[in-house]
């Protein structure tokens, strides 16, 4: 697998995720949009909800991957 398709199936699994953890806010809060993933904590019934919080755990586990792999192919030496 070339680098830039990796970092492009890891994007495209972000963004999967990142959609699923809109879905569920915008099923448990009104209104609940892509702004409101920066700050859901605003909304209590989400800070106590397990399943809105453990799709958040697995989408920041994913952007901290994203953020590993390019820091990895930076230091990685060339040729």
């Amino acid at each position: 697998m070339q680098t830039s398709e990796l970092i492009f199936e890891i994007e495209k699994a972000i963004s999967y995720q990142k959609e699923k953890l809109l879905l569920i806010g915008q099923k448990k809060v009104q209104p609940f949009t892509e702004e409101e993933l920066n700050q859901p904590f605003d909304w209590p019934a989400l800070a106590k909800d397990e399943e809105f919080l453990y799709e958040e755990g697995v989408y920041h586990g994913q952007l901290g991957m994203l953020s590993l792999v390019r820091s990895l192919l930076k230091e990685a030496p060339v040729g």
